[in-house]
C-alpha cells in the first residue's frame, strides 16, 4: 500500500474515535468498575399509580438553595439552625409546621436508655417513672416540647436487641403499676418482632421468622394493653399497638388501635404518623384512608402545627410507588412535598435521585432531611455527590471529614472524600484516601481501579499507575481493568508493549460487548503508534510488568 492510501486508512481510523482515547477509555472504565457494586432494590413493591409530571428543580434554584442552606448550617444552635433553614424552591411549607417539626426532632431529651438502666439497677425505678411522668406532662402542656415522651421512647426503648430485656423486665417487677414500664417493654417487643420478620415480602419470609414475629407480637400486645389500662395517656403504647397491628394482627385490630389512640391523644403527631403509615395500601389500607386520616389531623393542627406534615403523606406515597420513569418520579416530588414532610420521606425523595442526571433533587431533599435530622449520617453521605455537582466540593470535603472522624475505617466515606478532593484538583489528598482504603483492604479492587484512574488520567504518574495496573491484573486476572490502564500508559507515555497488551485483551475479553469499543480504540492507537515511526515501542513487554 502506498503512503497515500496508508494514511487515508489511518485517518479513517482516527474518525472511528481514536481521538477520544483518553476520555473514551476513562468513561468505559467508570462503567466497568461500576459492576463491582451490587445494586439493591427498594424494599417494597411499587404498584402502578398514575402521577402527573410537574416540574424539575432548576440548577439555578439548587445553587440559590445551597447558598442559603450553607449559611444556615453555620449556625451552632441546632434548633435555630433548623428554623433559619430555607424551604425547597417553589414550595409552600407552613412556617409554623416547620418550626413545630424542628422542636419535635431537635428538642433535648432528658433521659437515655443508659440513664434509665442505671436508675433501675440502683433500685430507683420510682425516680424513672417520675421523670417520664414529667416528660408526658411537658408533651401535653408545653408548646416547645411536642412529642417529648414519644421521642424518648423512640430513642431509648424502641430497641430490637434482646440485651434490653433484663433491664425492662426488672423495671416491670420493680414497678408493676407503672404504665411507663409496661409501655417500654411492649415497644421493645414490637421492635424485636419487626426485626424477626425482616424486610422481605411475607411470601419470601421463612416460616420460623413469621412464628417468632407472632410470639413477640403476642407479648407486645399483652404489655401494651396493660400500659394503656394503667394510663391511656401514655402515647408510645398506642403508637406501638398500631405498629403491631400492621405487622401481624390484621386490619380490624389495626383500625381499633388507631381509633383508641386518636381518642386518647387527638393532637399527637406520632400517633397520626404511624396511623397513616398503617393505612397505606401495602398494609391493606387505601389512598382514601390515608387522605381521611390526614384531613382528620388538620382539625387539631391549630394546637399542634406539626400535624400539617400529614398533608404530604398520600402524595408522597403515590409518587414513590408510581412505578413510572425516573424523570417523571423526580419531577413529581416538588408537588408531592409542597407541604413540610417527615425526615424519612425527605431522605427517600433525595435517595431516589442518587446517581441520576438530576442532582438538584438529591441536593435539596437530602439537605432538608439534615435540617430536621442532622444525626442521619446516610443522608449526609449521599448528599456529598450532589454538593460536588453544584461546585461545593470544599463543603463536601468538610462533611466527609466529619463523618470519617467518627468512622475512620469506613471505605465508603474515604471514597466520598476522595471524589470531593478530585473535584478540587487536590489529587494528592485524593490519592492519600485511596491508599488508606487499600491499607485497610489491599485487595479492594474498586479502590485500586479508582487510584489507577487518578494516577493515569489525572496526575500522569506513569510508574505509580503501572504498579496499580499490575496489582489489578494480579488480584483480578479475569477483569480487563488492569489491562486497560496498562494499555493507556503504553499509548500515552509511551511505553513498550502496547501490541502485547492489545493482543491479550482481544484474546481474553472480546466476548464482552462493553469491551468492543475499547478494543477498537486500542487497535487504532496501536496502528497510529506503529505507523508514526515508533514500531519499537509496540514490541513485547513482560505480561505482568
Amino acid at each position: 500500500m502506498g503512503s497515500g492510501p496508508r494514511w487515508l486508512l489511518i485517518a479513517a481510523i482516527v474518525l472511528l474515535g481514536i481521538v477520544e482515547w483518553g476520555w473514551g477509555i476513562r468513561s468505559a472504565m467508570t462503567q466497568l468498575t461500576a459492576r463491582m457494586h451490587a445494586e439493591s432494590g427498594r424494599p417494597y413493591a411499587r404498584p402502578p399509580v398514575p402521577v402527573p409530571k410537574t416540574h424539575m428543580f432548576t440548577r439555578d434554584e439548587a445553587y440559590a438553595f445551597l447558598t442559603a442552606a450553607k449559611r444556615a448550617e453555620a449556625i451552632k444552635d441546632p434548633l435555630q439552625r433548623c428554623i433559619a433553614y430555607p424551604d425547597p424552591p417553589g414550595s409552600h411549607w407552613s412556617h409554623d409546621a416547620a418550626v413545630a417539626y424542628c422542636h419535635y426532632g431537635l428538642q433535648p431529651l432528658p433521659l437515655s436508655f443508659a440513664e434509665a438502666q442505671t436508675l433501675i439497677q440502683h433500685g430507683q425505678s420510682a425516680e424513672l417513672d417520675r421523670r417520664l411522668a414529667a416528660a408526658l406532662h411537658a408533651q401535653q402542656t408545653q408548646p416547645d416540647s411536642p412529642g417529648l415522651l414519644d421521642r424518648i421512647y423512640h430513642e431509648s426503648f424502641e430497641n430490637s436487641s434482646f440485651d434490653v430485656r433484663p433491664t425492662l423486665d426488672a423495671w416491670k417487677r420493680d414497678s408493676p403499676n407503672s404504665a411507663f414500664a409496661w409501655a417500654a417493654s411492649g415497644v421493645a417487643y414490637v421492635a424485636m418482632a419487626s426485626a424477626a420478620r425482616g424486610s422481605n415480602y411475607i411470601k419470601d419470609t421463612p416460616q420460623d421468622s413469621i412464628d417468632s414475629m407472632h410470639k413477640l407480637l403476642a407479648q407486645a400486645d399483652s404489655d401494651l394493653r396493660k400500659a394503656i389500662a394503667l394510663d391511656p395517656k401514655v402515647t408510645p403504647a398506642h403508637a406501638a399497638l398500631i405498629n403491631a397491628g400492621a405487622l401481624g394482627f390484621g386490619r380490624k385490630y389495626t383500625d381499633d388501635a388507631i381509633a383508641a389512640a386518636i381518642a386518647a391523644a387527638p393532637d399527637n403527631y406520632t400517633i397520626y404518623g404511624v396511623a397513616i403509615w398503617a393505612k397505606e395500601p401495602k398494609w391493606g389500607g387505601s389512598l382514601d384512608d390515608m387522605s381521611r386520616l390526614a384531613a382528620q389531623a388538620q382539625t387539631h393542627a391549630g394546637d399542634n402545627p406539626a400535624l400539617k406534615l400529614m398533608l404530604s403523606k398520600r402524595a408522597f406515597y403515590e409518587v414513590s410507588n408510581c412505578n413510572c420513569e425516573q424523570n417523571i418520579e423526580l419531577a413529581s416530588y416538588p408537588a408531592a412535598l409542597d407541604e413540610v414532610a417527615s425526615v424519612p420521606d425527605l431522605m427517600d425523595a433525595g435517595d431516589a435521585a442518587k446517581g441520576s442526571k438530576h442532582p438538584a433533587v438529591a441536593a435539596i431533599y437530602l439537605s432538608e432531611a439534615l435540617r430536621f435530622g442532622p444525626e442521619f449520617d446516610d443522608a449526609r453521605l449521599h448528599r456529598i455527590d450532589a454538593l460536588i455537582d453544584f461546585d461545593e466540593a470544599a463543603w463536601a470535603v468538610a462533611e466527609a471529614t466529619t463523618l470519617i472522624a467518627a468512622k475512620p475505617g469506613d471505605a465508603t466515606l474515604l471514597e466520598a472524600r476522595a471524589n470531593a478532593y478530585e473535584s478540587l484538583n487536590d489529587y494528592a489528598h485524593a490519592e492519600q484516601d485511596y491508599r488508606t482504603m487499600l491499607a485497610l483492604d489491599p485487595n479492594d479492587t474498586h479502590a485500586l481501579a479508582e487510584l489507577g484512574k487518578l494516577l493515569v488520567y489525572w496526575t500522569h504518574d506513569w510508574n505509580g499507575g503501572w504498579d496499580v495496573a499490575n496489582q489489578l491484573i494480579k488480584v483480578q486476572p479475569q477483569s480487563p481493568y488492569g489491562w486497560i490502564l496498562r494499555a493507556n500508559i503504553q499509548q500515552q507515555q509511551p511505553r513498550a508493549g502496547l501490541k502485547d497488551t492489545v493482543d491479550y485483551v482481544e484474546a481474553h475479553f472480546s466476548g464482552d460487548p462493553q469491551m468492543a469499543q475499547i478494543i477498537t480504540q486500542m487497535r487504532s492507537a496501536l496502528i497510529l503508534q506503529t505507523h508514526s515511526g515508533k514500531q519499537v515501542l509496540a514490541g513485547k513487554a513482560p505480561p505482568h510488568g
